[in-house]
């Protein structure tokens, strides 16, 4: 009987306890400057973590629950669409909360031009790739406004082993996209926080693709800075340096009798094959260049037309009328080091970069989509150099406006650079540990007449 009566205690103890109050998102708001980032809002992964974070958020700060609904992502692709937004509740239950989010990613220049931060924050902003604003109101079942945060991230980037094509106006894998929003969350919704503006470094972002990712296996990336003319880097622990010097030229003599006597037998037929001996200038553009701390100079030599009479919109277009066939060299001292030809336009159908989708450069796994179209661009070389160098075959495939340099020896694919005049940083593949080579094809790739 006594524990009947403690039964029906706790029954009726239970019904007089209030029921935890809970809080719809009425609206989570977004828009890029850049363009895609904010399609990661998209994802069901994404949102469901967000979900997750803003529900234990809320019951920490304010001991309240979230009401268990899809959330409502609005991706703005035009900011005009976004002025002149009323707040709507979708409930006039008078025992709901409200809760609005807005995230927006500005362009550094841009966000500094309209803010008042001290100079500490703005050189921040300043080295900064991208700035978010990520925003949060919190308005109590009266409509009263009971927290209303701000937090502004800026977006700087991280070393890290990924490699491929870099997107533009990308500057978050989708991984980091999750944790910027979590991190900006667990701020923005304590009405305690006195924080305005927090640094991120996140990795770098690349665009998927079916080659890059393929044969990244537990590569060497090395960083390359510029320093009194030469590309500083390390390689297996030594300090290299490489510089490019003067770019000159030599005039090949083919008129009339005269023939020169330096050029190959090979030079001299495609010069004559051109049928425009009378008419245009034979010269080897000349790029003398320096391993510096192993005392060795190069010179490398690329066998160009020159037709005064050419018309082109494109000045540089006249120094790249390459001739065909391996007539183009690099000399160490008076020895060849490497001889080659150079290809221009090359069409690859096999490899192909997909626009609409980023990774971290290193997992396929870490693939995301930022576009609900598929994209894909087929790759064409800029340049494709092929040839030999110390009596090994090798190939250098040159695409995406210069930017990426693949490196190829005896059929095996041993590096890839990234940088458009100047290597920013390389990745040894497959276990290639032959520093003087990988120096020399550099010194072949970046030369200053590949336009």
């Amino acid at each position: 009987m006594k524990r009947l009566l403690y039964l029906c205690l706790l029954i009726l103890v239970a019904i007089k306890l209030p029921a935890q109050q809970k809080v719809i998102i009425e609206s989570f708001r977004s828009y890029s400057m850049f363009g895609p980032t904010m399609h990661y809002l998209e994802d069901p992964a994404i949102q469901q973590n967000i979900k997750s974070k803003i529900s234990k958020l809320l019951q920490n700060y304010y001991n309240l629950g979230l009401v268990d609904e899809n959330l409502p992502v609005e991706v703005h692709t035009n900011a005009e669409s976004l002025k002149n937004k009323k707040a709507d509740f979708k409930t006039t239950d008078t025992s709901t909360w409200h809760l609005f989010l807005e995230l927006y990613e500005y362009d550094p220049k841009t966000f500094l031009a309209g803010s008042d931060y001290v100079a500490e924050d703005s050189a921040i902003i300043a080295a900064s790739k991208s700035v978010f604003q990520l925003s949060a109101l919190l308005a109590n079942p009266t409509m009263q406004i009971i927290s209303d945060q701000n937090i502004y991230a800026a977006i700087t980037t991280s070393p890290s082993n990924g490699g491929g094509v870099s997107p533009k106006n990308i500057f978050l894998t989708k991984k980091s996209f999750g944790s910027l929003v979590q991190v900006g969350l667990q701020i923005a919704l304590d009405s305690a926080n006195q924080t305005a503006l927090v640094e991120i470094k996140a990795p770098p972002v690349y665009y998927a693709d079916n080659f890059t990712l393929n044969t990244l296996r537990n590569p060497s990336k090395i960083d390359v800075n510029e320093s009194k003319n030469a590309w500083v880097f390390y390689v297996q622990g030594n300090l290299e340096a490489l510089r490019m010097d003067e770019q000159l030229y030599d005039e090949i003599w083919v008129k009339r009798k005269l023939v020169d006597s330096s050029a190959s037998t090979l030079l001299i037929n495609k010069i004559k094959e051109t049928g425009n001996t009378a008419t245009s200038d034979f010269i080897y553009l000349r790029q003398e260049c320096r391993d510096v701390y192993q005392d060795k100079n190069y010179t490398i030599k690329v066998a160009t037309e020159i037709d005064p009479y050419k018309e082109t919109n494109n000045k540089k277009e006249v120094f790249t009328n390459f001739l065909p066939g391996a007539v183009h060299c690099m000399l160490q001292g008076k020895d060849t080091a490497a001889i080659f030809e150079i290809k221009k336009m090359v069409g690859d159908p096999f490899k192909q970069i997909y626009i609409d989708k980023t990774t971290n450069g290193i997992d396929s796994s870490s693939t995301a989509k930022i576009s609900d179209k598929d994209f894909t661009v087929s790759i064409f070389y800029d340049y494709q150099l092929i040839g030999k160098i110390r009596d090994e075959s090798f190939c250098i495939n040159i695409f995406w406006n210069h930017e990426m340099k693949e490196l190829y020896l005896n059929n095996q694919f041993i590096g890839l650079a990234k940088g458009n005049t100047t290597p920013e940083n390389f990745i040894l593949l497959n276990g290639f540990n032959n520093t003087n080579l990988i120096k020399e094809l550099l010194l072949i790739a970046y030369n200053k007449f590949l336009l």
